[in-house]
This record gives structure tokens, C-alpha cells and sequence, in this order.
């Protein structure tokens, strides 16, 4: 009649365990460097990443689509990046996954009282090296951007970029939260930048909402049109009732 409980009780700390995170970290590397190569990519706005290579810039993109973002950072930007990644299981798998593609990682998250990360963001930007974050993780609501982002920009100076991508094929997770977006490989893709977006310093509270609530739209409506150009149903940010109902960060 133990048995069950001791399996699980076991089960649970094998999964929790280094080797085991790691394990999945270099499959997850594996996975995204063939799903990379082997894609025929189109590229939008190629411009912002000659800018990106010259100047340091906060880097936003969804929680759902970052599995590849650190193949195309390697094979395209090749500068070096920090990453915010939550402390939990899931951003330790994630952080083992960034180390293997040379990106450091600050362990935090993008709520209320992540005021230890948010200063190492701070100094990490204002040393010249830039930071990604992914403004709806790690808990969402999906495609709906926190405020982080343009404080650390308005404080530093340093302009936002968002980063996103679609492919012919791939598997959507819909009952993920994040609805989460893996490619397949062996097609066709998309990768998309936004032109870069300055904040000034020292604005009001009212200034920051309207500059998050015209990024979030940016951001939604060029990761949108990279599903629609490889001919995909968007995926559409979470809903107000949806956002009502459950029990999210707070910004």
C-alpha cells in the first residue's frame, strides 16, 4: 500500500535532479539547433540586426517562442547575452539549455518583488551587455507585456527590440498557458525584429503604461503577421475574461 507514494515520492526527486535537468536542457539544444538549420528562413526588418550588433538594447519576446531564439542570437547577432530566468525547475532546465549556447543568466523574475534582478538588469545594461526578457512569463498572461521592459529602458537608455518567429510546421501546446510554439523542422519560417524603441528618462506612470501598451500591440501584431505570412491560425494574446479568471502575476 506504500508503494505507490514512495514511486512518486522517488520519481519526483529524480526529476528535480542535476543530471536530469540537464538532460533536458541538451535535448531541448539538440532539438532547437536542428529545427534552426534546417529551416528556409525569411527574414523581417534584417536592418535592426546590424543596429543590434552595435548597440546594446533590452531584447523582449514571448514566452512561447524562445525555445529558438538562442540559435538565431548565436547565428545571427553573436554578441554576448544575458537572460532572465525564473529560480523555479522549469527556469533551471532553461538556464542549463541557455549555458550550452554560451548566454549567462540572471535568476529573478519580472513581478513586483524582484528587486534584486531587476537591479542586476540595471548594471548588466548599463555595462553594454544586453539582457532578454520575456515580458509575460513566467506565468502570463500569455502575450501581454509587463512594465519591466520600459523601465529598464527608460533607465539605461538602452532601446527595446522585440524578436519572434513562425514556421510552416510546428506543434502548438494549446493547453499550455503560453500556448507553446515548437517548430518543426525541415520547412519553412519566418523570424521577425521590431524597430527599435527608445524610452525616455524620467517619465510619469502614465508615460509607462502608454509606452508598454504600444510595445505589447507592436509586438502582437508582428508575431501575428509571422504566423499568417507561413499561413498559420495566429495565436492571439489571452483574453480579458480569460486575464480575469485566473490568477496571474501582477505586473
Amino acid at each position: 500500500m506504500t508503494t505507490k507514494p514512495w514511486f512518486k515520492h522517488k520519481l519526483k526527486k529524480l526529476l528535480k535532479s542535476a543530471a536530469v535537468l540537464k538532460a533536458a536542457a541538451f535535448l531541448m539544444c539538440w532539438y532547437s539547433k536542428l529545427a534552426g538549420a534546417t529551416t528556409r528562413w525569411q527574414i523581417i526588418n534584417p536592418e535592426v540586426m546590424e543596429f543590434a550588433r552595435q548597440n546594446t538594447a533590452v531584447w523582449v519576446g514571448w514566452h512561447a517562442r524562445t525555445v529558438m531564439l538562442p540559435f538565431f542570437w548565436r547565428r545571427l547577432i553573436k554578441k554576448e547575452l544575458y537572460a532572465l530566468t525564473s529560480p523555479h525547475q522549469d527556469g533551471q532546465i532553461i538556464a542549463n539549455f541557455l549555458k550550452l549556447f554560451g548566454i549567462r543568466t540572471i535568476s529573478g523574475s519580472t513581478n513586483e518583488n524582484a528587486s534584486s534582478s531587476a537591479l542586476e538588469i540595471t548594471r548588466t545594461l548599463s555595462r553594454g551587455y544586453d539582457v532578454f526578457i520575456s515580458p509575460d512569463g513566467p506565468r502570463g498572461p500569455r502575450m501581454r507585456m509587463k512594465k519591466s521592459p520600459i523601465y529598464f529602458a527608460s533607465k539605461t537608455a538602452r532601446p527595446i527590440i522585440f524578436v519572434t518567429f513562425s514556421t510552416e510546421r510546428a506543434w502548438v501546446a494549446e493547453k499550455a498557458w503560453d500556448k507553446t510554439f515548437i517548430a518543426q523542422p525541415f520547412g519553412k519560417g519566418v523570424l521577425a525584429f521590431s524597430e527599435p524603441m527608445f524610452v525616455p528618462d524620467d517619465i510619469s506612470e502614465e508615460e509607462v503604461e502608454k509606452y508598454r501598451q504600444e510595445l505589447e500591440d507592436k509586438a502582437n501584431a508582428l508575431s501575428m503577421s509571422c504566423d499568417e505570412k507561413m499561413e498559420r491560425k495566429p495565436i492571439a494574446p489571452a483574453a480579458t475574461d480569460e486575464i480575469k479568471q485566473k490568477k496571474y502575476q501582477k505586473v
